[in-house]
């Protein structure tokens, strides 16, 4: 059991970036969105496939990017299921686990790389004020099919 609690942070460190996301992603994200990222009807929209179109631009990966950092609430429309509901941010991971996190979003969205790095993720980590979950929304409405 100790060597398990040991190997862990230091697994977590010798992981790949798209590993890491996919560990991330299965112990924060799947319960919601699905193991695969398919969404859960009436809980939160899919995040493999729609998400491609905003990952593809560098807007979109802003919106992503802050969606993680702080979260979404309210009514949004995903692939004509509409959804409300909230998202915890998840401003608590580091910025290299959200780098990670985001390069197993774009994995999942059929994608290579990574959709932001570390300084980008400084960055908006240090925005003020924070956008709030209605520019959050507005700025989906662009970004999102």
């Amino acid at each position: 059991m100790l060597a398990a609690v040991l190997a862990g942070p230091v697994a977590a460190q010798t992981a790949t970036p798209a590993a890491r996301g996919a560990e991330i992603f299965a112990s924060v994200c799947f319960a919601c969105h699905g193991a695969q990222g398919q969404g859960t009807a009436g809980i939160a929209p899919a995040l493999a496939g729609p998400l491609s179109p905003a990952l593809a631009r560098p807007e979109g990966r802003g919106y992503v990017l802050r969606v993680l950092l702080h979260g979404l609430s309210g009514r949004i429309v995903s692939q004509g299921q509409t959804f409300v509901g909230a998202m915890p941010s998840q401003a608590a991971l580091s910025d290299a686990d959200l780098v990670a996190l985001g390069t197993h979003l774009t994995a999942l969205n059929g994608q290579t790389g990574a959709p932001f790095d570390a300084a980008e993720v400084a960055t908006a980590r240090a925005e003020s004020p924070a956008p709030s979950h209605k520019a959050l929304r507005e700025l989906r409405a662009r970004v999102m099919p």
